[in-house]
């Protein structure tokens, strides 16, 4: 999802940056801001619909494929 880009200045630790460019094969650091961004925010997505599918079915999951 496309959104307001902004210019912004940030202490940041370049350590973690440079950790997380290589964990994500990013090539700048921006890229890597916004893919980290980016999983962040499907992180929370996915925790919030997994939440939901345990809610639903009352705590009770199964291996559908446990019997082949």
């Amino acid at each position: 999802m496309a959104g307001k880009v902004q210019r912004k200045n940030y202490r940041i630790d370049v350590t973690k940056l440079n950790r997380a460019k290589g964990i994500l094969g990013t090539k700048t650091e921006t890229e890597t801001i916004h893919r980290a961004l980016d999983l962040v925010a499907d992180e929370t997505a996915l925790a919030k619909a997994l939440r939901t599918l345990v809610v639903k079915g009352h705590g009770h999951i199964e291996d559908l494929d446990a019997d082949r």
